[in-house]
């Protein structure tokens, strides 16, 4: 047994995937509907905050399981998995910017850039944490 939580990574896993549907559903709205919507910025900037930190609380619970590291911050936490082969190095980068993006709504909300934002759930980003999802169902059926 290798000590995972498997309980703890999925109840993660489902929050990262109905976080996304909703951040789907808002990145529906053109740019313009987006930026005069302030219920949309909201819930789009929870929902994204949702999805990192439960990546992040899945990353560090692999890194002291199965790792037996702490990671120096959120971001690095990805760069430790891929450094171990458990993610792509290329997806670690991706969701090492989606850690730093969080870091901002959560603790500089006053300097939020809602374009960027909204690129974010319009655009590719969310298929990262699909693809993060995927890797770690892999991880947890590698080591059961």
């Amino acid at each position: 047994m290798t000590g995972i939580d498997q309980e703890k990574i999925f109840a993660k896993i489902s929050d990262i995937t109905e976080s996304i549907q909703r951040l789907r559903s808002i990145g529906q709205m053109n740019l313009e509907e987006f930026l005069k919507n302030q219920d949309a910025r909201d819930i789009a900037s929870f929902r994204l905050i949702v999805c990192t930190e439960a990546a992040i609380d899945i990353c560090l619970h692999l890194s002291a399981k199965l790792l037996k590291k702490v990671p120096e911050d959120y971001a690095s936490c990805f760069g430790l998995l891929a450094s171990h082969n458990m993610i792509e190095k290329e997806l670690s980068g991706k969701l090492a910017q989606m850690a730093r993006f969080r870091n901002l709504l959560v603790h500089r909300y006053w300097e939020i850039d809602y374009v960027r934002l909204y690129n974010i759930i319009a655009g590719d980003d969310l298929n990262d944490l699909e693809e993060f999802i995927r890797s770690i169902k892999r991880i947890i059926e590698q080591t059961v």
